[in-house]
């Protein structure tokens, strides 16, 4: 089927890593208090998610003077072409973590990742793997059977959502209320009538590294976390 076009509705545009047929992404977004540790996201992302293509969704509303205004630690990935950089415009701020990825890559999964997290293990694997034999359902990586999707740790499948007016103005006037992304593609995903899969496991693939919850002490001691701080 032909893609629509949205460019009414938002505009985009990326560098660094082209797609080349990988199996998912791997999709996060950032903003100004994080842009200058997202680096460390994303090196325990391609570290730890060998095979997936991995997206940053930055906002030109935020970033006027887009790769200008970013920390080399950052650029670095983006000029030797381990992830894509993906402008776009405006800025839904946690909104924009999957949904603008899912549209440009309509085929394949995409799998949430959180800015504020070092990744210990290959979660966007084990979610595929699932994935495969439940391809009708949003896959998370989760222990319980409350069916509120967390983004760090969710795999949708393809177009799963899809942006056109109508969901762009719902999207709007939930902003206006609610801040969480997660509620929000929840809400769409019922009313959508899609499935949901869990991984039922007790512990999650990543700790935090920003200021507000630091990485475990007991990590530090790791080669690999050492890296991180590099």
């Amino acid at each position: 089927m032909e893609q629509e076009d949205y460019s009414k509705i938002y505009e985009y545009e990326s560098m660094g890593k082209e797609y080349a047929g990988e199996k998912a992404c791997i999709s996060l977004t950032s903003w100004k208090a994080r842009i200058n540790t997202v680096s460390k996201t994303l090196y325990s992302l391609v570290k730890m998610c060998p095979g997936f293509h991995i997206v940053l969704v930055l906002s030109k509303d935020e970033f006027p003077l887009k790769e200008k205004e970013l920390p080399d630690n950052l650029m670095l990935f983006v000029e030797n072409k381990l992830i894509e950089l993906f402008w776009i415009k405006p800025n839904l701020k946690s909104f924009k973590k999957v949904l603008f990825t899912m549209d440009k890559y309509r085929d394949i999964p995409v799998i949430g990742a959180d800015d504020d997290c070092l990744y210990t293990s290959n979660y966007a694997q084990e979610l595929y793997n699932k994935w495969t034999n439940h391809k009708d359902s949003i896959i998370l990586y989760r222990n319980t059977n409350d069916k509120h999707l967390q983004g760090p740790n969710t795999l949708y499948p393809p177009s799963c959502f899809s942006i056109n007016k109508n969901l762009m103005e719902n999207l709007n006037s939930f902003r206006k209320k609610n801040n969480s992304d997660d509620t929000f593609f929840t809400t769409v995903a019922k009313n959508n009538h899609l499935n949901f899969f869990f991984l039922n496991h007790n512990s999650l693939p990543f700790v935090f590294h920003d200021e507000i919850a630091p990485i475990h002490p007991n990590y530090k001691h790791q080669s690999y976390f050492k890296n991180c701080y590099l």
